[in-house]
């Protein structure tokens, strides 16, 4: 299902199609990819199974920062999605990312870093590099805890993450489930959960992504939206 004006990430050296614009799709196999690769993966020789997606926030002002942060603390991430939405490949799929602080989740899943600094003080940053002000989230619960107020998702960062989770369900064959609940999940921390889960529901002490309704993006999934 990939076509000539497609454009495509890539799993095991095998190109995936992703609905998403042209000039939004960035992965480590375009000439003069700009962003550092973190070392800090394990390589597979043989295709492997992916059963579950963990998606993160980057507490950083952009995907570029994000990216070097990773490499400086030797852990990894397959994706990044930029404050205009853009979507970024550092590693190939079938890499396991060092990413959900947990090895049975890093084995068998993917991982992508949403770009949002979080707290509300660098609201001014976004407006003045000209992204404009981010939703706040004022009323989210994590592990059962009521959490101060910080800084959402932009509306793209989530039309990215909708299509991206499209192709990891199309392509690996994750379904289009999640984790109820607020708190970390025995079945996702053995790495036996297949679905679309939360950093949170895999460790403990992790609060990303707080506030954002993967369930919601199910739905509107399941439904072609």
């Amino acid at each position: 299902w990939v076509t000539d004006s497609s454009d495509v990430i890539w799993w095991n050296d095998t190109p995936i199609k992703i609905d998403w614009p042209s000039d939004k799709v960035h992965t480590f196999k375009d000439p003069g990819f700009p962003y550092p690769i973190s070392k800090g993966v394990t390589k597979n020789s043989r295709k492997r199974t992916i059963k579950s997606f963990v998606t993160h926030w980057d507490v950083c002002l952009n995907s570029m920062s994000c990216a070097k942060v990773l490499v400086k603390k030797n852990i990894s991430v397959h994706f990044c999605i930029d404050n205009d939405g853009t979507i970024i490949q550092l590693h190939d799929i079938n890499d396991a990312c060092w990413h959900a602080g947990n090895r049975n989740v890093n084995h068998s899943s993917v991982g992508v870093e949403i770009s949002n600094a979080y707290y509300p003080k660098y609201q001014s940053w976004y407006k003045r590099n000209g992204f404009g002000e981010r939703p706040l989230i004022t009323d989210a619960t994590v592990h059962g805890k009521p959490m101060e107020e910080f800084m959402g998702f932009y509306p793209v960062q989530i039309d990215a993450l909708k299509a991206l989770y499209k192709s990891m369900h199309k392509a690996c064959g994750i379904p289009y489930e999640t984790p109820d609940g607020d708190s970390t999940v025995r079945s996702v921390t053995s790495g036996k959960y297949k679905g679309f889960v939360h950093h949170y529901n895999v460790v403990k002490n992790k609060i990303d992504c707080a506030g954002l309704d993967i369930k919601k993006i199910m739905e509107d999934l399941k439904n072609g939206k």
